[in-house]
């Protein structure tokens, strides 16, 4: 019994902490290590073992010094409009994403679906600047909505 107690509290304190972030298995990003998206051919999937948690939400590094640089300052490799998918919240809703379909535009990350009802990164380009405009707009709305 104290198991399962400690179990459902540990779950619903990390759902607390989480909020409206687009985590699976409580990690962001799919474990894609964050940095790996800036410079890289393609981002990197992290190692468990390689971790930080910033704001409540656990980040996967494919290497120490990644981890260190993450750590150094966070605000700069983590994902915008917490890991959702950058077109639908110009839109003004919250969708998942494909970790590998994704931009960086200006220092920011931004990511997208992918998969069988299209690419949303597509529309974020046509007009990039009025789409993170919109994004801007509608996330403080966006982010207190359920999924």
């Amino acid at each position: 019994m104290k198991t399962v107690l400690c179990f459902l509290v540990t779950f619903c304190m990390a759902v607390a902490f989480a909020g409206s972030a687009n985590v699976r298995k409580g990690v962001m990003l799919y474990g894609y290590d964050p940095v790996s998206y800036y410079g890289s051919q393609k981002p990197l999937k992290g190692n468990p073992a390689i971790k930080a948690e910033v704001k409540g939400l656990t980040y996967y590094f494919s290497s120490e010094e990644n981890k260190k640089t993450f750590s150094a300052d966070p605000k700069k490799y983590e994902p915008q409009y917490e890991g959702w998918c950058a077109t639908a919240v110009a839109k003004g809703y919250k969708y998942d994403i494909d970790p590998e379909n994704y931009k960086v535009t200006d220092g920011k990350l931004y990511l997208f679906y992918k998969g069988w009802k299209g690419d949303a990164k597509k529309d974020w380009v046509k007009d990039e600047p009025a789409s993170i405009k919109e994004a801007e707009s509608n996330w403080p709305k966006v982010k207190t909505s359920e999924e």
